[in-house]
């Protein structure tokens, strides 16, 4: 109204002026639409000013104003990104400071728009956001820092870019840093660069500690997990897919997909492993920690104790009695042998047995070419990469096919390899306990080297149990008394009634995967979510049969 009076005042002073001695009708008539039209530009352009004014305030304040466009977080949401956040970037760091860690990812090609990678900083930043990308798009994020759901990746990303640590009092700051629209073109660049990569299932960082030590490895799968999981859950829902894309992660860590399986990809010749990233993990410790395998852990004890004493002997100018390193494991499928190979080839290490102590698996398709002339190339293309560590040979009996199948020409190739490399390389072969008996026995060659041999038993049904209990603890879930004496005497009835063909540890990751979707299809039909409902297995939740 200002502005109308205004401008009406100024027309009516300069009509009343032009027409001061002309009759008042004829001032009327051409005044009053003169009038109108003036004060309609001095308004037009008035507003004009006032809505640019008015809109450039909107916007900063919409910048500035995190209440009114973002979702709330609550104080229990908040801790638990916070804590695994800062667990996530106590691995960030020590792979940062870790030269094994920038080794073993130079093998990887990353590019920034049409640049290459090639700092080694930057490098471990990007495959950090690679694997939070993959996250974010199994879940089906929005990469919006103003969605509650996306809050902890962008949390993560820029603490990785020197953001500070935040609490809950001012945990809004995040959306006032000025890196959040790099992180969002950097989360959506980094998935679909990654999206059509040849192994866009695997985890980048998982697949690189996988080069350098096993146990940070899966260490990094769980913290990935909860992570994956605080987001799924923010919203108080957990959807069918969700629950899929958490259960592949698990499966990742328990199943060990992300091992690198020789002449399956080509590795970086580099030394995969000195010592653990943060020094947390103990050979010994770790082979202690496995639920069960008592005879295979005094197997292994008698083992380290013998290499001890000769060393000593040694030492001393003593005569050393030969020892041979290479054994052979025995038992039934989702025993533990691949993982116990891991820490006898770490222990190895300690005991300076081996240079570097890595892990290289590999199974009949690894060594075994098509056609005539590529087996011997193969085979040895895989003991090349396991020279200062432990070739693990799965199911080594398959090698023994008939008189013209090229397995006996990986047999032939490999014997001559472990004597012409006797103290660069240990091999240890695994299968069912018959099947490997009569495969050691056909040859004089694997019967003079391979001497030792370690039986892993089956579980019992309270040692399943413990498994089942541990895979709950390391994914934040719980048990009720009721389903915990349900699951209890479900695992006596199955060990009981066992086969041959029966999978053991495999077996509970099986009941446990399935557990975990009928949890999520059950809760699925829930409004109100809390994270102690979140966390509950309850006796209808089991996925067992009878």
């Amino acid at each position: 109204m200002k502005k109308l009076g205004c401008g009406f005042w100024i027309v009516a002073f300069l009509i009343m002026a032009v027409f001061i001695d002309e009759p008042w009708w004829l001032g009327v008539i051409i005044g009053v639409p003169l009038i109108i039209f003036i004060t309609y530009v001095i308004n037009g352009v008035s507003d004009d000013a006032s809505s640019s004014n008015t809109s450039s305030k909107s916007t900063f304040s919409s910048s500035n104003s995190i209440t009114t466009t973002s979702r709330d977080i609550d104080r229990d949401y908040f801790n638990q990104i916070s804590k695994v956040v800062d667990d996530l970037m106590t691995v960030y760091d020590s792979a940062i400071s870790s030269q094994e860690f920038r080794d073993a990812s130079d093998r990887f090609e990353l590019h920034d728009g049409d640049n290459t990678i090639k700092d080694p900083t930057s490098k471990i930043q990007y495959l950090f956001w690679i694997d939070m990308a993959h996250c974010g798009k199994g879940l089906h994020l929005p990469y919006d820092r103003l969605d509650k759901t996306s809050y902890a990746l962008f949390y993560f990303m820029e603490r990785t870019m020197g953001g500070e640590r935040l609490t809950y009092d001012n945990y809004r700051d995040l959306y006032r840093y000025s890196n959040h629209i790099l992180a969002e073109s950097v989360l959506k660049e980094c998935y679909f660069s990654w999206h059509d990569a040849e192994d866009s299932n695997l985890f980048m960082v998982a697949h690189v500690l996988d080069q350098i030590d096993e146990l940070q490895k899966q260490k990094y799968l769980v913290l990935l997990y909860r992570f994956t999981s605080i987001m799924a859950k923010a919203d108080n829902t957990v959807t069918e897919e969700e629950a899929k894309f958490l259960n592949s992660i698990m499966q990742l860590q328990s199943d060990g997909n992300n091992i690198a399986v020789a002449g399956d990809m080509d590795m970086p010749e580099t030394e995969y492993y000195r010592a653990p990233l943060d020094g947390d993990f103990g050979s010994r410790k770790a082979l202690d920690d496995l639920i069960g395998l008592e005879s295979v852990k005094q197997d292994v004890a008698a083992l380290t104790n013998y290499i001890r004493i000769q060393s000593a002997r040694g030492n001393k100018g003593m005569r050393v009695s030969p020892i041979s390193y290479h054994c052979v494991f025995t038992g039934n499928p989702g025993t533990g042998k691949t993982t116990v190979a891991r820490i006898l080839a770490k222990i190895y290490k300690e005991l300076g047995v081996v240079s570097k102590g890595h892990l290289v698996e590999t199974d009949r398709s690894g060594l075994v070419g098509e056609y005539v002339g590529q087996t011997a190339v193969k085979t040895n293309k895989v003991i090349d990469h396991a020279l200062g560590g432990v070739l693990f040979i799965d199911e080594a009996y398959s090698l023994l096919g008939d008189e013209r199948d090229y397995g006996r020409e990986a047999i032939a190739t490999l014997l001559k390899r472990m004597e012409d490399e006797r103290k660069r390389l240990v091999v240890i072969l695994a299968g069912y306990t018959n099947e490997m008996k009569a495969f050691i026995n056909s040859n004089p060659g694997l019967q003079s080297r391979f001497s030792r041999y370690i039986e892993f038993p089956d579980y019992n049904a309270d040692e399943l149990y413990q498994i089942f209990c541990k895979q709950l603890k390391q994914f934040d879930y719980t048990l009720s008394s009721e389903a915990s004496e349900t699951l209890k005497a479900y695992f006596t009835q199955v060990v009981a009634h066992k086969d041959e063909n029966f999978g053991n540890a495999r077996f509970v990751r099986n009941v446990f995967e399935h557990t975990l979707q009928k949890q999520a299809n059950r809760l699925s039909k829930e409004v109100n979510l809390t994270t102690a409902k979140l966390a509950e297995i309850i006796k209808e939740d089991l996925a067992i049969e009878g």
